[in-house]
């Protein structure tokens, strides 16, 4: 029975929806991604899930989207193994459950009010901080550097497309200042999918709006010299064998137009 009654903003309610997603995904006879501990915390939560369960273009996204993120972290990982790891709109993912191998150092950074909740689920530990703070603002730098002196890898799953470019730009310049050598892995969508994203994304059921797409990733390297792109998987079209989990229409589409299969995707920048 649903016991614990979350009160969240605007965008912090869409971390909702990538949980539902994980979570239902388990009743998939061969999941695109494993997370029982998602699956266990949505019966946890007075929330209408019910309204959700239509949108599967959004549930198998969302799902392919979280793997992708897994690899390129988990790659990242077996190549720099010392290095720091902060999630930024941490919500109420798992990843640190799902790719910790024992070493990891990590922080967990969300707003307030989503952070409230993610300590009714989730525990620190010597190895494991939680920040309450917006990414951005800056009152949450010296916390970090106080933990640790060197790089760090940022991820930013499902946070930068609710971005002004503005602010996305400022961020990436923020990151490579404060913390030079770093990488940030996030996510990504083309401007004219963010044009129609917005009709048939589950997102549609909140008051959240995307902002921030971007019409080739290349272009992050103009922003400044020192910004290099180094990995990208797209989403869905680097993961071909889940494309019948889409709606008919939208598998039709992506087969007869495969330029659709790299409108999104999850790319690793070295930001100095």
């Amino acid at each position: 029975m649903a016991s614990i009654t979350v009160n969240l903003g605007t965008i912090q309610e869409t971390l909702l929806i990538t949980l539902w997603a994980r979570a239902v995904e388990m009743k998939q006879l061969h999941p695109i991604l494993t997370d029982p501990i998602a699956a266990d915390i949505l019966t946890q939560i007075d929330y209408d899930f019910q309204k959700l369960f239509q949108e599967k273009s959004s549930q198998t996204a969302v799902c392919i989207r979280g793997k992708a993120f897994d690899q390129i972290v988990s790659e990242f990982l077996q190549t720099h193994p010392q290095t720091p790891v902060l999630e930024i709109g941490a919500g109420l993912n798992t990843r640190f459950e799902r790719l910790d191998n024992g070493n990891l150092r990590w922080f967990d950074l969300d707003l307030p009010d989503a952070m409230t909740v993610r300590k009714s689920f989730f525990e620190e530990s010597d190895r494991r901080q939680f920040i309450s703070a917006s990414v951005l603002e800056t009152e949450w730098i010296e916390s970090v550097k106080a933990s640790t002196d060197g790089p760090i890898l940022f991820i930013a799953e499902g946070v930068l497309l609710y971005f002004s470019q503005q602010q996305v730009k400022a961020l990436f310049a923020t990151l490579a200042e404060q913390f030079p050598g770093s990488w940030i892995v996030f996510d990504a969508i083309s401007r004219l999918l963010l044009a129609v994203r917005h009709r048939f994304d589950a997102v549609k059921h909140t008051s959240a709006k995307f902002q921030w797409g971007i019409w080739n990733i290349q272009e992050i390297e103009t922003w400044n010299s020192r910004y290099q792109l180094c990995r990208s998987l797209y989403t869905p079209g680097d993961f071909n064998q889940y494309l019948t989990r889409f709606p008919w229409m939208e598998y039709v589409l992506m087969k007869l137009f495969p330029g659709f299969q790299r409108m999104s995707g999850v790319h690793l920048v070295k930001l100095s």
